[in-house]
């Protein structure tokens, strides 16, 4: 054997060498070593799950002392919630539900607009003041239309106001 088949067969050896150590040591330990960093990962997450825990148990009960403030009930349809705001209202001031009509719902790209339509009859102010309540303290939905009509009851013969108010909800689909 020359030189130069030497030095061609120490090279193909070092090349095997290589080969072999890397499939049986190296490759375990880069396995190993990306195993140890996702594990590391996840421990960082349980570390802090518990305070994470009690982060979003605070978070739900400042939600449910908003939704108990604006006295919107969790459990029940925005229909429900909404016939039950007027119909409190109502009773603490002195105008009439005349009409609840069923909702009218469209859905268009990614969202399902809910339009209610209600009519009431009393003064003008209270009127108003039941629209002001269901748009800022209440925030049951938008108010898009309000129709005022003069009507009078021949059979009484008196004078009242009917209004009929449009509101709109819109939620994500």
């Amino acid at each position: 054997m020359n030189l130069k088949q030497r030095n061609i067969a120490l090279i193909i050896g070092l090349a095997v060498l290589f080969w072999v150590s890397y499939q049986f040591s190296f490759s375990k330990t880069v396995a190993l070593k990306k195993q140890y960093a996702k594990l590391k990962k996840e421990k960082e997450l349980f570390t802090n799950i518990s305070q994470k825990l009690e982060k979003l148990r605070v978070q739900n009960v400042y939600y449910d002392s908003i939704l108990k403030s604006k006295k919107i009930s969790t459990e029940s349809s925005s229909q429900n919630n909404l016939l039950s705001t007027i119909t409190s209202f109502a009773d603490t001031t002195n105008i009439k539900i005349s009409a609840f009509n069923n909702p009218h719902v469209f859905k268009k790209d990614n969202a399902v607009f809910t339009t209610f339509s209600f009519t009431v009859k009393g003064s003008f102010s209270k009127i108003t003041r039941l629209i002001y309540q269901l748009e800022q303290n209440y925030k049951l939905g938008k108010v898009i239309s309000v129709s005022f009509k003069k009507k009078k009851d021949f059979r009484r013969n008196t004078v009242f106001l009917e209004c009929t108010i449009w509101l709109q909800l819109v939620e994500q689909a």
